[in-house]
């Protein structure tokens, strides 16, 4: 028998799981547990990359309505329905002080799955929700930070002269596609995305990636950033298929963007040797936050549930507008000097709302402190502060996000949400082990 007549391996696993007899998680380009070890990762009847995966048929209609309409009005299409289930579950009210809409669910009311329940018992993640009026905020934001990337020269996690010199090649693609993007229309927009796949599968198939610095590497994260958040949220089907087939690869980069970075993450304000030092310790800090962020945002908008709530909450970052926005070593020695740091940990932005303004903030602490804090919450501290309210979101859509917000039962104006499993806190939080 020829080998055109043999038939095709019905194994479905990467040589290497089957190799180590490890439960394979069966992703493109590389499974998870291949790419936590950076090793090569094949599927026998030689599947494709992420380019020939077939694209499956998508159902995000409240998600398809915002995007393809911009004179729609968020969350007035069709809800999907798990993320509706989750804002009207069952409530537990806690015996804390103040009001709280903590939701979970029970063994039984979780979704089943057909794993033995000794294995389900000892790997099931906690699971986090998110009230719908602060999930829209941050899909909101994440819209608009491409086209400000193009526009201002920066983005809320990479810093306008991190790259002085010469800008890495996956970033002068990005660039490139954020250019292509906002010119696209109805009518180019198959061309558009053309191009803007291209670029994509040029970065996810670049070469010599164990000869990668730690600024190779920071640019790798920030250009795939830059394009998950053009085709997670844009709307087309394919664009969308093609980035959740791409998150795995983000997913291993960061990782290993940490793990090269730890001594440089410890640079503060204080510590850091210098101004360009400082920079990029803060770049890598805000790029490895919006990673996982940027995971557990989608997992909201598609399943209604996250599990990487703890893993957001661990990080930490530089909250202070003026440090962040320097231009020059002076720039940055005057606003140390002058201005406090906020150093946020575990996203207590307790030290910039008691002594803070919203002024302080940048798009990044904004949609942060949003989502931990509550929509209502961030609201309030901002009139008390006498700041715009427009530094949120426009007008429009804030008044429709606040009429929303009375519908749904599961949010607290003083809600602490995201934080998994966290009873001490308030706020609108399904966790379940």
């Amino acid at each position: 028998m020829s080998s055109l007549d043999t038939p095709p391996s019905r194994q479905k696993s990467c040589r290497e799981c089957v190799r180590g007899k490890r439960k394979c998680t069966q992703e493109l380009p590389r499974c998870k547990r291949c790419a936590k070890k950076n090793i090569p990762c094949g599927y026998p009847n030689n599947r494709g990359t992420v380019a020939d995966v077939p694209i499956p048929e998508l159902d995000f209609q409240w998600l398809d309505d915002l995007m393809q309409n911009p004179e729609m009005l968020p969350w007035s299409g069709g809800l999907q329905p798990q993320i509706s289930a989750v804002a009207t579950g069952p409530m537990v009210t806690s015996s804390a002080p103040i009001s709280t809409a903590v939701t979970s669910w029970s063994s039984s009311e979780a979704p089943q799955n057909n794993e033995p329940d000794y294995l389900a018992e000892a790997v099931r993640p906690i699971r986090t929700s998110l009230a719908r009026a602060e999930t829209e905020a941050a899909v909101q934001r994440f819209r608009s930070w491409p086209d400000k990337w193009l526009k201002e020269g920066k983005a809320p996690f990479i810093h306008a002269h991190l790259y002085s010199t010469t800008m890495p090649k996956p970033l002068q693609d990005a660039y490139a596609a954020c250019a292509i993007y906002s010119t696209k229309t109805r009518e180019n927009e198959h061309i558009a995305f053309t191009v803007i796949e291209s670029q994509a599968n040029e970065l996810l198939r670049a070469p010599n990636h164990s000869s990668w610095t730690p600024l190779d590497l920071l640019s790798a994260c920030q250009a795939l950033l830059i394009f998950q958040l053009i085709r997670l949220f844009d709307g087309d089907i394919r664009q969308r298929a093609l980035a959740e087939q791409a998150e795995p690869v983000l997913e291993a980069w960061t990782e290993q963007l940490k793990s090269r970075t730890e001594s440089e993450q410890r640079f503060t304000t204080i510590t850091a040797p210098s101004w360009r030092s400082w920079i990029f310790a803060e770049s890598v800090r805000r790029t490895v936050t919006m990673s996982v962020f940027l995971s557990g945002i989608y997992s909201l908008v598609k399943l209604g549930f996250c599990t990487v709530g703890e893993n957001v909450s661990a990080n930490c970052f530089t909250a202070q507008r003026e440090l962040w926005e320097t231009a020059s070593p002076a720039e940055f020695d005057r606003a140390r000097q002058t201005c406090k740091p906020y150093w946020v940990q575990r996203m207590d932005f307790g030290e910039i709302m008691l002594e803070g303004s919203g002024v302080e903030l940048d798009d990044f602490g904004m949609v942060m402190m949003i989502t931990y804090k509550g929509q209502d919450t961030v609201d309030k501290w901002l009139a008390q502060a006498e700041v715009d309210r427009a530094l949120i979101l426009d007008s429009d859509l804030h008044h429709s996000l606040l009429g929303m917000v009375g519908d749904v039962t599961s949010v607290s104006s003083s809600s602490d949400h995201f934080e998994s499993g966290r009873n001490q806190h308030s706020g609108s939080v399904v966790a379940t082990n």
